[in-house]
């Protein structure tokens, strides 16, 4: 018997099973994949055993008696810690005390100079070094992911679970990471991690429990198992396979950045003076930690933001001063990494979200009025295109907020891949999104580029940026480390440029 044995686990919202008599088994001194596409129910199931939701059903075995926990406080007093893809640290805060924040002492006051070394020893000993004065909002994402373990560890905890842990961090960091997950492995703890990442399950985990539609479709040992069939029961079909089905690049330039820089105040450049080229039909990629100006190079392409300085040409032509709707007009388009927060109106339907860019441009409206039949079939043309999941019995009606995340993904890419896009800008297209969604995305993309289009391609997912781009460059801390073709990339070479050494400086 398992230390954690959740049996026969259902929860439904409005009726709809998300968990539908679900079995789950993890033992002590086991690393155990949670696996599933978007809307499989893994984080709904990782909820109910954390005291966010509360099961209709079922019921959870822990160390052997069953429990009931009505909050997360509750899952932690019993040994249970949950690390969420997005962080709850408070910046302005020190490391020590986001660790100690919320404990109670028998004593008035909490001894931090104890606390203190308490948190060095977990730290050392788990190989999860950080300063406990420093504050939280100058770690690095890598850093701050080490203070969430080391507040679990710090409570106590037996049973650890990761939600998508790896999806910020840099090659060495991973590796780094991974090593910290074979100590606790070895000390005895549990770990549940949720992660989309074959080459991940495969290198750290000792069994998985794959989800599809709410309910349980297998468990295997990882080491008898593939990628390939892991593929298969996750999504039940196979994988189309690799992306090497690549005409040659075009040799001129559709994008051209000339000395780019975006600057605020005396604060450290977001972009710092960069030059860029994008060339006709190749997939650029743009490599690198989190944070490191890939999100302001996109904007400023997009012309969300303005340059301090520099120029931007598009296909011959200055758009410096070009605001979003004239370099839509001119063939730029963009998927924003944050879909939720600009990328749609989650209250409104897919119909009005599909004419978000053009919802005042014949034939879509005419003398102030809305083109019904028009926009229906712009709808329904997406729909069927772009394989979207609705519901209801107007399927173009659907309110988006009650669509998954890869379903939301494909309207936002429906509506920016036109005819007319000549550039296409992909920050995080596939972020958060199951294997299938994921294979739908970097399929689509690779259409545009064999089709003549550009593509610049903003990821955090390493294996991503290799299989698709025709080159890569690197960014660390707002400028371009250096650039990489095809042929020339490894992720030593990219862990190198993303970690602040230039190409000039690597050692052989």
């Amino acid at each position: 018997m398992g230390i954690l044995e959740m049996k026969h686990i259902s929860k439904a919202f409005s009726g709809v099973y998300a968990n539908e008599d679900i079995d789950l088994s993890v033992n002590k001194g086991e690393i155990h994949a949670l696996l599933g596409e978007n809307g499989a129910g893994k984080t709904t199931l990782m909820n109910i055993l954390f005291g966010i939701y509360s099961a209709d059903g079922g019921e959870i075995v822990w160390k052997g008696r069953p429990v009931h926990f009505s909050s997360p406080k509750d899952a932690i007093a019993e040994g249970i810690g949950m690390v969420h893809q997005h962080f709850s640290l408070v910046n302005r805060m020190s490391v020590l005390d986001n660790v100690i924040l919320g404990l109670k002492s028998g004593k008035l006051f909490l001894d931090r100079k104890a606390a203190k070394q308490k948190l060095i020893d977990l730290a050392q000993k788990y190989g999860l070094d950080v300063d406990p004065d420093a504050r939280i909002n100058t770690l690095s994402v890598g850093q701050q992911q080490r203070v969430e373990i080391l507040k679990a560890l710090y409570r106590n905890v037996e049973l650890l679970i990761l939600d998508e842990p790896t999806g910020v961090l840099t090659p060495s960091e991973t590796e780094h990471f991974f090593d910290v997950l074979r100590t606790l492995k070895k000390e005895g703890y549990a770990v549940i991690i949720i992660t989309h990442r074959m080459s991940e399950i495969m290198s750290i985990s000792d069994r998985v429990t794959i989800l599809r539609d709410g309910k349980k479709v297998k468990d295997l040992v990882t080491a008898k198992t593939n990628p390939e069939e892991l593929s298969y029961f996750m999504i039940g079909r196979q994988l189309g396979g690799g992306y090497e089905d690549r005409k040659p690049a075009g040799k001129d330039n559709a994008l051209v950045l000339k000395d780019v820089t975006i600057k605020k105040s005396r604060k450290t450049p977001q972009l710092d003076h960069i030059d860029l080229e994008v060339r006709k039909g190749e997939i650029l990629g743009i490599a690198g930690v989190d944070g490191n100006g890939q999100k302001e190079l996109a904007e400023v392409i997009a012309g969300i933001r303005k340059p301090t300085s520099g120029t931007l040409e598009f296909m011959g032509g200055d758009i410096t001063s070009d605001k979003v709707k004239a370099r839509f007009k001119k063939g730029i388009s963009y998927i924003s990494d944050d879909r939720h927060a600009d990328g749609l109106v989650l209250d409104m339907s897919l119909a009005d979200n599909m004419i978000l860019r053009q919802y005042d441009e014949y034939p879509y409206s005419k003398a102030g009025f809305f083109n019904k039949r028009w926009i229906k079939d712009l709808s329904m043309d997406a729909i069927k295109d772009y394989r979207i999941k609705t519901s209801g019995k107007s399927t173009s009606d659907t309110i988006v907020k009650l669509m998954s995340g890869g379903n939301q993904q494909k309207i936002i890419l429906a509506r920016e891949i036109t005819d007319k896009a000549n550039l296409i800008i992909a920050n995080q297209p596939t972020r958060g999104l199951d294997i299938g969604a994921t294979e739908f995305v970097r399929k689509a993309l690779m259409e545009q580029r064999n089709l003549g289009k550009s593509v610049l391609l903003i990821s955090a997912d390493l294996e991503e940026i290799m299989q698709l781009s025709d080159r890569v460059a690197v960014m660390f801390s707002g400028k371009i480390m250096g650039i990489l073709e095809h042929d020339d990339i490894t992720l030593q070479k990219l862990g190198l440029l993303m970690g602040g050494i230039a190409k000039e400086e690597e050692q052989p």
